[in-house]
């Protein structure tokens, strides 16, 4: 063995002795969450901001994998490609939020426990002002993983998403961002996902919590490459949210009172949703533009106190 490779080697050996998260499905250890646990409930609606079949060749163009129904509802194997770089942001029926142990998972279709593809997760309870989990890869720089190769040893990987085989989410705890300035834990109602570009290129690198460079399958040059969204599973939810926001006026008349509508409580920024919980627009100083959208009924949330408060108000013809 030349000195190259024994320096190769030995790196591998170090790297392991510092892998410390949990190992793959089937270990006593595992965290992984099954897509038939019971009570999980799905995401409802996705917006996607498709990434490069390759960043080191944007000629190539964009993914074409990217129809946003397909991480809708349940994990069941039709995903959406982000590329590199891609992000899918996903909404729910109810805010998440925080409880015992995890609350809630992602799922990638990795078709075994070693091939697999990484993406930070950020949460929000405005759809506007996002919150990244800590993530940490503890994985070998030195030598790129190659389209077809493997991740070496996922207890090296934590809280990043694809940690885990089709069929298997990657658990998150909102506990783990208490702290967080503007994010409230008990009523988070986005989740925002974003591959993980896999080069260890510095140019081109994702960087971890700690700085470290994340070694993933790096270049996947295919029009389904990158991170494959098959679902997001809720665990923990708020059905009711308490304190209800004074909106006036309500309802509305499509063009009434200059095509405004107010939130009386003290709040700056706002985000305004369809019922099915689509991003509609934003509220600055707590003034919301009613021009523009049709009749019908509108939620409004915003950060009150420190504490995601929601209500609705509706634009009459």
């Amino acid at each position: 063995m030349n000195f190259v490779s024994l320096m190769f080697v030995m790196f591998l050996c170090i790297a392991n002795m510092h892998a410390q998260f949990p190992d793959r499905v089937g270990t006593p250890d595992c965290d992984a969450i099954p897509a038939d646990h019971p009570g999980l409930n799905w995401g409802v609606s996705c917006m996607i901001a498709p990434g490069y079949i390759s960043i080191a060749e944007s000629s190539n163009g964009k993914v074409s994998v990217d129809d946003a129904t397909f991480a809708i509802g349940p994990a069941d194997n039709a995903v959406i490609s982000l590329g590199d770089g891609g992000i899918a942001t996903m909404t729910f029926q109810y805010p998440i939020t925080d409880g015992p142990g995890a609350d809630f998972a992602v799922f990638e279709n990795a078709f075994d426990d070693y091939f697999l593809e990484f993406a930070f997760v950020e949460v929000s309870s405005d759809g506007v002002h996002f919150v990244r989990f800590p993530s940490v890869s503890l994985t070998q720089t030195m030598q790129q993983i190659g389209p077809f190769m493997r991740i070496p040893d996922v207890r090296a990987i934590h809280n990043l998403a694809g940690k885990y085989r089709g069929g298997y989410g990657t658990p998150f705890d909102l506990a783990s961002l208490k702290d967080s300035v503007g994010l409230d834990i008990q009523a988070v109602t986005h989740v925002r996902v974003i591959d993980v570009i896999g080069a260890i290129e510095p140019r081109f690198a994702s960087r971890d919590s700690r700085g470290n460079i994340i070694n993933d399958p790096w270049p996947t040059p295919f029009s389904s490459c990158g991170f494959d969204l098959d679902g997001i599973a809720v665990i923990h939810e708020q059905r009711i949210i308490s304190e209800q926001m004074n909106i006036a006026p309500n309802p509305i008349h499509a063009g009434e009172n200059g095509g405004t509508v107010r939130v009386m409580d003290a709040v700056n920024d706002v985000s305004v949703f369809s019922m099915q919980g689509e991003f509609i627009r934003e509220g600055k100083d707590g003034i919301i533009q009613t021009n523009g959208l049709p009749g019908g009924v509108y939620v409004v949330r915003g950060i009150i106190d420190g504490h995601l408060r929601s209500g609705m108000f509706m634009i009459l013809p």
